[in-house]
C-alpha cells in the first residue's frame, strides 16, 4: 500500500491544511485552496484529505487525553513527588510504544507494508524515553540534595534554639556543646 497523497505533501502544507480545517473550512474549500498552490504536483482527493484530517484529529484527541492524565497525576501527587509523575510518563510512553507495535504487527499481518511507525518516529520515542529516564535519575539526585539541605537547616535551627534556651537558663558553654552534640547526632542518625 502506497503512502497517502496527503502524507507526501510538505509538512508546512499539511499544517496549513489542519489550520484551514480548524478555521471551519470544508474539504472542498481546502482542496480548492490546494489547487491554487502552484508548487503542488498532485492535489489529494477529497477522501484522502478526509482520512488525513480524521487521523490528525484522533492523534490530537489522544495527545489531549494523555495531557489531561499527566496533569491530573501531577495535581494528585503534588509538587513534592515529581518522581512519580516522571515514572507515570515513562509508563505512558511504554504503553504508546506497545500500541504502536501492535498496530504495526496487525498492519503487517493484514498485508499492509506501510509500518504504523516510521524509523524517525521510533527514534524520537526512544529519545523521549531516554530523556525521561535521565530526568527520573536527576530527580532522585535533586530530591536527595533537597532533603539534605532541609536536614541541615533543621539541625542549625535546633542548635540555635539550644543556644538561646540554655543561655536563658543560665547554662554554660559545656552544657550548650553537650546538648548540641546530642541533638545533632540524633537528627543525623534518624533524620
Amino acid at each position: 500500500m502506497s503512502r497517502s497523497t496527503v502524507k507526501k505533501l510538505p509538512p508546512e502544507v499539511r499544517d496549513w491544511i489542519m489550520r484551514l480545517r480548524d478555521q471551519g473550512r470544508t474539504y472542498d474549500e481546502i482542496i480548492a485552496a490546494l489547487r491554487g498552490l502552484d508548487t503542488l504536483a498532485v492535489v489529494p482527493s477529497r477522501s484522502a484529505l478526509h482520512r488525513h484530517v480524521q487521523q490528525a484529529e484522533r492523534a490530537r484527541e489522544l495527545v489531549e487525553r494523555q495531557r489531561i492524565v499527566a496533569a491530573s497525576l501531577a495535581k494528585e501527587l503534588g509538587a513534592e513527588d515529581d518522581g512519580r509523575v516522571v515514572r507515570g510518563n515513562i509508563t505512558m510512553l511504554h504503553a504508546i510504544l506497545t500500541r504502536i507495535q501492535m498496530a504495526a504487527l496487525e498492519a503487517e499481518e493484514g498485508g499492509d507494508a506501510d509500518p504504523a511507525l516510521s524509523p524517525q518516529e521510533a527514534m524520537q520515542l526512544a529519545k523521549a524515553l531516554d530523556h525521561l529516564g535521565k530526568a527520573a535519575k536527576d530527580d532522585v539526585a535533586r530530591t536527595i540534595v533537597i532533603e539534605k539541605r532541609a536536614q541541615e537547616r533543621a539541625i542549625k535551627a535546633a542548635e540555635e534554639a539550644v543556644d538561646t534556651v540554655i543561655k536563658q537558663q543560665g547554662g554554660g558553654a559545656e552544657s550548650i556543646a553537650a546538648l548540641k552534640a546530642a541533638i545533632g547526632l540524633h537528627i543525623r542518625e534518624h533524620g
